[in-house]
């Protein structure tokens, strides 16, 4: 039985990926960067400090746009972490978002999330991605991936199967009351834009 510090297995079903600072900080950055075709005007700071009511914030990411005459403040937290990430720690990006008053914010990890941390994300809409190697995720042309690796793919045959070298994974309320997951990637903008930026291609195409 789940409890709240037990890992949840459908973030933790790929091996944590072996990626430096710089390829994560790299990567975080041009996935929201590739939402730019959908989302003009849309601008990626790394590293910014926000004021909010109740003291300053150090933010990994921020990504402001514009939809309607109004200006969006979406906030990104980074974790290039080994151990599975705590509730608490989704629980203070929550606090920080209300402080200063975004409009959405967003918690990329190399580590799975516990039980816990994905629940609470999901009932205050945060949204939660784990950062995974892309030559796990391959799939063949009948969309079903290998039943087992061995042994297991390297990062060229991910290349060769056309797969990138890292892709992010997204959990959101699925449509039957179960738990959607999205892979992410800057071949995917459109889900970039609406899973993790809340702004529907179609709305502003």
């Amino acid at each position: 039985m789940a409890t709240d510090e037990t890992v949840s297995r459908v973030t933790a079903r790929y091996p944590a990926p072996d990626m430096t600072p710089e390829q994560f900080e790299v990567f975080v950055t041009t996935l929201f960067d590739s939402a730019k075709i959908h989302i003009p005007g849309l601008i990626v700071q790394p590293r910014e400090t926000i004021q909010g009511t109740d003291g300053s914030f150090d933010f990994d990411a921020t990504v402001r746009y514009q939809l309607a005459g109004l200006e969006f403040l979406v906030l990104v937290e980074a974790k290039l972490h080994k151990n599975p990430i705590k509730r608490g720690l989704v629980q203070e990006l929550h606090s920080k978002l209300l402080s200063v008053g975004a409009h959405k914010a967003v918690m990329i990890s190399t580590a799975p999330y516990q039980s816990g941390a994905l629940k609470f994300a999901l009932t205050h809409g945060i949204a939660l991605v784990t950062v995974t190697e892309g030559r796990f995720t391959y799939e063949n042309r009948m969309g079903v991936p290998p039943p087992d690796w061995t042994p297991p793919p390297t990062r060229e045959d991910g290349a060769n199967w056309g797969t990138p070298t890292f892709v992010g994974h997204c959990y959101s309320p699925g449509a039957t009351g179960g738990l959607a997951t999205t892979l992410m990637s800057t071949e995917g903008p459109e889900y970039v834009a609406e899973l993790l930026l809340g702004v529907s291609p179609a709305s502003n195409d």
